[in-house]
Formats: structure tokens, C-alpha cells, sequence
């Protein structure tokens, strides 16, 4: 079993905090399992970070742990490939790089959106709720969201 990557949080250039790699790390590992106390969507308030995990459940933190941190990319180096709330990397990625995953691949809520700041050549502009992307999106995506959005 390969050993968990060294991860912390830094300042990145446009996005506020980030989560980066001190180590290389090889396709399929485990780098950042989510972490929180899971509510059902009428417990949240406006004041919690919450990441959505099921139709109507929601994993909620502090904001100050490493899984609060990692931003979005229309292309991600992580992904939930075991259907769990942790993320897997992708392909290999270097030591130094930032962790980052796709929102739409875990987030069902109609009419969600965020406003891009990726900056990548195959940036949406546009991040929206798994139901609202193109087909072609969540053709590419689908094996790497949560479980309950293998099934929608």
C-alpha cells in the first residue's frame, strides 16, 4: 500500500487557498479522503461550507481542513473513482502541483453555478450541478463523481 502524499495548503494566484502536493503521486492513490459531519439539506445554514454527497445529504466542515481547500478545474488531476467521498488521482502528478477536482461531480442542486477562475485550455467559464452539464461533459465525467450521480 502505497503511503498517503504529503498535502498543505497554500495561497494561489487567483482562487484564494489551494491544496498542493509535497510528493509525487501516481495514478489511482488515494490523495485526499473528505472528511465532515454529514446533515441533511435542511440542517445547513449559510454560514457552512457543505459539499453535497447525496440526493439530500451534505458533508459540512469548518472550512480550515485540506478537503476545504482544494479547488475546482474543468480538468481535474483528482476524481471520486471508488463513488466515495475521496479523490483519487487521475493520471500521475508531480510533486508541487495543486489538487484540484471537478464540483459538477459531486453537486446535483438545480440552477447551482460558480463562476470559472481555472483558467484552463477546456474551461467551462461556468461550473452548474451535474443535471445541468452537457451530455458531452457528463459523458467524460461519469467515472469520476460520487456514487449517487452515477445514477442520475
Amino acid at each position: 500500500m502505497t503511503a498517503p502524499p504529503r498535502l498543505e495548503i497554500r495561497r494561489t494566484s487567483h482562487k484564494g487557498r489551494g491544496v498542493f502536493t509535497l510528493d509525487p503521486i501516481v495514478k489511482n492513490q488515494l490523495v485526499l479522503p473528505m472528511r465532515g459531519e454529514i446533515l441533511r439539506g435542511d440542517q445547513l445554514t449559510d454560514d457552512m461550507l457543505a459539499m453535497q454527497i447525496g440526493p439530500d445529504l451534505w458533508l459540512c466542515s469548518d472550512g480550515n481542513r485540506l478537503d476545504d481547500c482544494a479547488n475546482h478545474s474543468c480538468n481535474p488531476n483528482t476524481g471520486f473513482l471508488t463513488g466515495k467521498p475521496e479523490l483519487f488521482a487521475l493520471r500521475n502528478i508531480d510533486a508541487g502541483e495543486e489538487i484540484v477536482w471537478d464540483y459538477s461531480t459531486s453537486l446535483s442542486e438545480p440552477g447551482w453555478t460558480l463562476d470559472c477562475a481555472c483558467g484552463e485550455a477546456n474551461c467551462r467559464k461556468v461550473v452548474r450541478s451535474w443535471g445541468e452539464l452537457e451530455p458531452l461533459h457528463r459523458e467524460r465525467l461519469r467515472n469520476w463523481t460520487l456514487e449517487y450521480i452515477r445514477h442520475l
